[in-house]
């Protein structure tokens, strides 16, 4: 049997960073990264917990950075404290 973590295509690095995040069906919400990756990041809350698997959210830093890219990404998976976010770049 694989180990889970083998299957991942990036690497993770923890980071705890404060982001805002939005999405059809739910109001715009201040929440924390706990890691991030090339791929994707995972994002705490409850909201994005009980959203299904790709489901397009938009997040974006909620640090002081002026003009901060809005990035669309969608839901990868969820556990019971957040959910796995995958960003999707355009081509």
């Amino acid at each position: 049997m694989t180990d889970y973590l083998e299957q991942r295509r990036h690497k993770r690095l923890p980071l705890r960073t404060n982001v805002f995040v939005e999405g059809d069906g739910f109001s715009r919400f201040r929440t924390q990264t706990m890691d991030f990756s090339d791929g994707g990041l995972f994002v705490e809350g409850q909201t994005l917990a009980k959203l299904d698997v790709n489901t397009l959210i938009h997040i974006q830093t909620a640090e002081d950075i002026e003009d901060a890219p809005l990035l669309t990404a969608r839901i990868a998976w969820t556990n019971r404290y957040g959910a796995g976010i995958e960003y999707l770049l355009d081509s």
